[in-house]
């Protein structure tokens, strides 16, 4: 599980980023984090993964046994609990496939057991057996996306965070993706970042819509497009952002 209270994270004096952001992402769930380009989603997946840490307030993340992890403070134990797949995949280029995640498996101090076990899943369920031994620099943009996605599941992480999973990919890598990300989310707690709300409709059981750093709306997608009268969450979306100047927003 992932838990924000009051998260706020500030530049300097003047820049809010995110302001007062309070959403939990459920366990065995996949939870869509939906808006424009610089509505604040990478800076709230930043803190999350202890890559930065709140102005005020706090990001949790919990274990499956149910212990709390402060993420600016429990960093190493954090970012155990974490799978992190990047928008663009940033790999070693010099290295095969193979050597690649090997080197991850050590980083993670994964015993032998779990390296055979781990490896063995994502070579399965990413379809990379076939370039296992060729250089990342050779692959083309889906085979890196795969690499990318077997990287962060390397480690068996317990929580997922994606940050615009289907960016480079083909309509069939798209379908394919997308069928993983649910398998996946039946054991796991996913994070996804997208600004494609057709995305988000198609694989979210709950949504935190945000712009200008600020929470528009959250809950379940038939829920906000109940709120909204919206045939579909991009409309609902649209109608959200037309009223934000007129009516402020809530991030109760």
């Amino acid at each position: 599980m992932i838990k924000l209270n009051s998260f706020t994270k500030k530049y300097g004096k003047d820049k809010i980023a995110s302001d007062n952001i309070s959403f939990t992402v459920e366990p065995n769930s996949i939870t869509g984090l939906l808006g424009p380009n610089g509505a604040g989603k990478t800076t709230i997946i930043k803190a999350i993964c202890s890559i930065h840490y709140p102005t005020s307030g706090d990001v949790f993340v919990y274990s499956k046994t149910g212990e709390q992890f402060n993420t600016s403070i429990d960093v190493e134990r954090s970012r155990r609990l974490i799978g992190y797949v990047s928008e663009i995949p940033h790999l070693y280029n010099n290295l095969s496939v193979i050597e690649y995640l090997q080197i991850l498996m050590n980083i993670w101090n994964l015993t032998d057991e779990e390296k055979n076990k781990n490896l063995e899943k994502v070579i399965k369920d990413f379809k990379i057996k076939d370039v296992l031994h060729q250089k990342i620099n050779t692959l083309s943009k889906g085979f890196c996306q795969r690499v990318n996605f077997a990287s962060a599941l390397i480690h068996n992480p317990e929580i997922l965070i994606l940050d615009e999973p289907s960016s480079g990919l083909d309509p069939n890598q798209i379908i394919e993706n997308r069928n993983l990300i649910k398998n996946y989310s039946k054991n796991k707690t996913i994070l996804l970042s997208t600004h494609i709300m057709q995305e988000a409709e198609n694989l979210c059981d709950n949504v935190v819509i945000i712009s200008e750093g600020k929470v528009l709306a959250k809950g379940s997608v038939e829920d906000i497009k109940k709120q909204t009268k919206a045939k579909n969450l991009e409309q609902a979306y649209i109608n959200l952002t037309k009223n934000l100047s007129k009516t402020g927003v809530d991030n109760a």
